[in-house]
């Protein structure tokens, strides 16, 4: 298009201000920047040991270091125990001992002899715990001289059987504790002088003397202690007591 003359060669040309009522657009939110990435892990280098090595480390592990040995301690001696030890032996020793003879058996021998029984016998037994016993007493003894008033009478004790309860009792032994004599009514007349272990028995001597003549029926009254001897020691069995053993004849006194 041709441009007409007398005109300039540029027309001014009024922009549009309609730009100046647009406000600018707020600018968008930038998005936040990404995590940093891990930095890599540093790798150790290890140094791998024989299996062998691992099984010594752990067994150093469980026993630990050698120790020092300790001093040893002296045990303490027990000298009670072995003073009373001693002392118990000593004992059952000394009871042994001093235990009594065992009495001997002797049957019915001197119970039945004219002898040792001329004036009378008893024979009885006990059965207890212990085991069986027989006892005998035999009577004897001289006869009033003329013109006299004495006499001495001897009893006679004697095991005539017996048999022990078991294997650790070896038999009984006896002692004599009183003999006696009494008239039929009871009235006493003598008691013993004394008595000895004659090896077969017990031996006790009565002297008797009568206050007045006459005839005199008689009896004997004896005590005895019965002790049991085992094979370590003794023991006091029981007290035995022959009520009344009578003479076999009356004694008469002129």
């Amino acid at each position: 298009m041709a441009i007409p003359d007398g005109c300039s060669a540029m027309s001014s040309v009024t922009p549009d201000d309609s730009s100046k009522d647009v406000k600018p657009e707020a600018p968008e939110e930038l998005p936040p920047p990404p995590p940093p990435e891990p930095e890599p892990e540093k790798t150790v280098a290890t140094s791998v040991k024989p299996p062998e090595e691992v099984w010594m480390e752990d067994y150093d592990e469980l026993i630990g270091p050698e120790e020092k040995p300790k001093p040893r301690k002296r045990k303490n001696r027990h000298w009670g125990a072995i003073i009373v030890t001693v002392a118990v032996i000593v004992f059952f020793l000394a009871w042994t001992f001093l235990s009594p003879k065992v009495m001997t058996q002797v049957g019915q021998t001197y119970v039945n002899s004219a002898t040792y029984a001329s004036w009378g016998n008893f024979t009885g037994y006990r059965d207890i715990w212990a085991g069986n016993m027989t006892w005998g007493l035999s009577i004897s003894g001289r006869s009033l001289t003329a013109n006299s008033s004495s006499l001495e009478v001897h009893v006679l004790l004697t095991k005539v059987y017996e048999k022990p309860g078991n294997w650790f009792f070896r038999g009984t032994s006896v002692t004599l504790n009183n003999v006696s004599i009494f008239e039929v009514d009871g009235t006493y007349v003598a008691s013993m002088s004394n008595w000895t272990d004659v090896g077969y028995g017990l031996m006790a001597t009565v002297p008797v003397t009568f206050a007045t003549n006459g005839t005199y029926d008689l009896y004997v009254h004896a005590k005895f202690t019965v002790y049991e001897v085992m094979r370590i020691g003794f023991i006091p069995l029981e007290a035995v007591e022959i009520e009344a053993a009578y003479f076999d004849e009356p004694v008469i006194v002129d």
